[in-house]
């Protein structure tokens, strides 16, 4: 699967490449702060604040059409919401490694 669906991120554009490279250009100034919010909370064991983290950069992904790390940012929103602390730390990891091909796509680009 793509880092990005590219026909799903122009279709969430309306077709607008201006807007694309725009979404873009946003998320490759925000998205490590976003990732590093998540892996304080991970850090910090508050299941609660994973969950809000975690959600908060899924929002964003989904924005991107990036189903892979969306999946994962999902995931761990989950088991934060259920507070299964055991899973977080691999879900983590799963997220770090999505979140760096998607920023060298993103990268790539970006404006």
């Amino acid at each position: 699967m793509d880092v990005i669906d590219w026909n799903s991120l122009k279709e969430n554009c309306a077709g607008d490449d201006a807007l694309v490279n725009e979404i873009l250009e946003l998320f490759r100034k925000e998205g490590p702060a976003l990732l590093a919010d998540v892996q304080r909370a991970v850090a910090s064991g508050d299941g609660l604040t994973i969950k809000r983290t975690a959600h908060r950069l899924k929002g964003a992904l989904v924005s991107l059409a990036a189903h892979p790390a969306t999946a994962v940012a999902k995931e761990l929103e989950h088991a934060g919401a259920q507070n299964e602390l055991s899973r977080v730390a691999d879900l983590q990891k799963q997220l770090e490694t999505e979140m760096t091909r998607l920023m060298g796509v993103v990268s790539s680009r970006a404006a």
